[in-house]
């Protein structure tokens, strides 16, 4: 999953992010019992984030490190 080089990284970090902050949001949601329709939003934009992330990444597959 790291073996990344630092110009894909620099195209992937908002992805990387975006997963990090969904992954959180849920977890807190569910840690403070306030589970809601915005629960399921961080689910659903967790799941458009990911696929997106995985397209983007076979995008950037030819990008070499100078």
């Amino acid at each position: 999953m790291w073996n990344i080089n630092k110009n894909q990284l620099k195209y992937l970090s908002f992805y990387y992010f975006s997963l990090y902050f969904l992954t959180a949001c849920t977890i807190f949601d569910f840690y403070m019992d306030t589970v809601t329709g915005f629960t399921f939003g961080y689910i659903g934009a967790f799941v458009y984030v990911w696929i997106r992330f995985r397209e983007a990444k076979e995008l950037l597959k030819g990008i070499e490190d100078e």
